[in-house]
């Protein structure tokens, strides 16, 4: 969201020069719009911990209608990948029931228009999808390949790469396709309304509250000129690019088969941290930050804040399950990936106040982790991956803000 509000900042900057050059320049009948760097106007959205009813979606825009903005219905399913063929021939082909996860980011037209302008509506016309540049990358892909997806049932939907766009038009997912696109993919849950034509925030919120939408420990606001937040994951085409992705399939409840070949290369089995003695089977770029973390914390005199017991028995990192949250479409968990890091784990149980040593969670930020004490629900037991230093960011963090001042920031 930081990032987003820095090049809003930009383009506002941007557009007004190029405003006074194109004044002298000729107009070409037959030139095209180019796909804009990032939103071309400003958003909030509002959401709960879990997904929001159709009803609830419904009051929500119609309450905010009046201040003049508009909202919209979004959804992020994660669909399974299952062939990539590029002019008839096959880039990718899985069967057996094998899925590779796209994390996608579904809105409505109107929606696209919004943020990207009719450039990004015609290139996501029916039967297309938007495929963000980080996903390209890790997948090879160019417009035009057809992708075929799996709809709720499993049955094969197949989608055009319409543009390689920004990853801020996939979320840092991998796809982005409308609504009306994803009608053939089944009932997908709601995750937030998102609220574009903005006249002032304050007004936004007043027309929430006017018809009892309080923003509070059950509502949940997000700007796009929000902070940056320290304990803000990475987005799954982020996560493919530096861990590497992989294939799974469905085994019964929420656990699911990672591709073995994947995990061989990848998970260090039952590895052994020095220091503090923890025991876990982690990716092997995870396991070098948990090992600097875990020197620094025995160096500070805190290795006892870690309860080695509970932690080696029920933390750990790798394990192939859902994510808990995911919703209809389900996600591999970040444990699929040996990223996450559970310990401590009775004292600090999902949905319940953290209880991890506030000098324990700064280290692991530090050395490149998000902790999910600040998650929503909170989740004090786990740290997950993110790659950079977080220990210098500053936030009004609920629970163990960084020991930084707190920037101001305003739209």
């Amino acid at each position: 969201m930081y990032g987003r509000m820095m090049r809003w900042n930009k383009v506002i900057v941007a557009t007004t020069m190029l405003a006074s050059w194109l004044t002298f320049l000729p107009t070409s009948v037959n030139a095209t719009p180019s796909i804009p760097e990032s939103y071309l106007q400003p958003t909030m959205s509002v959401s709960r911990a879990r997904s929001l009813s159709a009803s609830e979606a419904k009051r929500i825009i119609a309450a905010i209608a009046p201040s003049g903005a508009v909202g919209h219905v979004v959804k992020f399913p994660t669909v399974g990948l299952t062939a990539q063929v590029r002019d008839g021939k096959d880039l990718l082909r899985l069967g057996n029931n094998w899925r590779i996860p796209m994390a996608t980011m579904v809105a409505p037209t109107e929606f696209l228009r919004a943020i990207g302008g009719d450039v990004l509506v015609d290139s996501a016309g029916p039967g297309k999808v938007l495929i963000g540049e980080r996903s390209a990358e890790v997948r090879g892909a160019q417009v035009g390949d057809v992708l075929t997806l799996r709809d709720i049932k499993f049955r094969k939907r197949e989608f055009v790469i319409g543009a390689i766009v920004p990853n801020d038009f996939v979320d840092y997912g991998d796809l982005f396709m409308t609504s009306e696109s994803a009608a053939v993919l089944g009932e997908i849950s709601i995750s937030r309304i998102t609220i574009t034509n903005i006249p002032t925030a304050k007004s936004v919120l007043s027309a929430l509250a006017a018809k009892g939408f309080v923003i509070n420990s059950s509502l949940r606001l997000r700007t796009s000129w929000d902070r940056q937040n320290p304990d803000g994951t990475l987005g799954t085409s982020t996560v493919k690019k530096l861990l590497g992705e992989f294939a799974f399939r469905p085994t019964g409840g929420s656990n699911i088969q990672v591709d073995a070949r994947w995990s061989m290369n990848n998970i260090l089995w039952r590895h052994s941290f020095t220091g503090v003695g923890l025991r876990s089977s982690c990716h092997k770029v995870v396991a070098a930050a948990i090992q600097n973390a875990l020197s620094e914390i025995r160096q500070a005199g805190l290795a006892r804040k870690i309860n080695l017991q509970n932690s080696n028995r029920y933390g750990g990192c790798f394990t192939g399950r859902y994510n808990r949250m995911a919703g209809t479409f389900g996600a591999p968990s970040r444990h699929s990936y040996g990223m996450a890091l559970d310990i401590n784990t009775v004292a600090n149980a999902q949905g319940a106040i953290p209880q991890m040593d506030c000098r324990v969670v700064r280290i692991f930020r530090k050395w490149g982790f998000a902790w999910g004490g600040n998650f929503w629900p909170a989740d004090g037991m786990h740290f997950e991956y993110v790659g950079e230093p977080r220990d210098q960011i500053g936030y009004p963090s609920k629970y163990c803000p960084n020991a930084v001042s707190v920037p101001s920031t305003t739209l």
